[in-house]
């Protein structure tokens, strides 16, 4: 019985290392494992969509003032805007709103509206107009749900 107390489990150094081997496998292939799952995961994740280009026309909007009481107004504007995403396809569903020189449609409302399957949106009878003989722009805002929003596009408004 003495020589089992001497060979104890806390004392046997043989023993520890026979389990090392076991020990080490079990942990190698839990860490391949987890490396497995966190692959897979990391490989779903698509790459982040974009706006690409904006392409508006006309370029630009002369306004004018016809009774001289410093208000430079255009009636009847048609706009057309074009989106494309990223890879340069056009985008469909991408919602373009226009901002400043007082920009309405035919009823007084914002300008807004929603690109077909062309990637166009066109604004017919809009008003356009500015106080002064300054320059103004009317900013082109176009944004989609993963796609982002783009308000980098700005037309002049030119009072003549």
């Amino acid at each position: 019985m003495t020589s089992l107390k001497k060979r104890g489990l806390g004392t046997d150094e043989d023993g520890g290392i026979e389990g090392l081997p076991l020990q080490l496998l079990i942990m190698v292939v839990v860490a391949g494992l987890g490396l497995t799952i966190l692959m897979g995961w990391m490989n779903s994740i698509a790459a982040p969509h974009s706006i690409g280009d904006v392409f508006v026309t006309p370029s630009e909007i002369v306004v004018f003032d016809d009774d001289g009481d410093g208000v430079y107004t255009r009636d009847g504007v048609a706009i057309t805007v074009t989106v494309t995403d990223e890879k340069g396809d056009r985008l469909e569903g991408a919602t373009v709103v226009l901002e400043g020189a007082n920009v309405k449609d035919g009823d007084g409302r914002p300008a807004r509206g929603v690109t077909d399957s062309n990637g166009q949106v066109l604004f017919r009878g809009l008003e356009v107009e500015c106080f002064g003989s300054k320059l103004t722009t009317v900013t082109v805002t176009v944004a989609k749900g993963d796609y982002g929003i783009d308000s980098s596009y700005e037309i002049p408004v030119i009072p003549s």
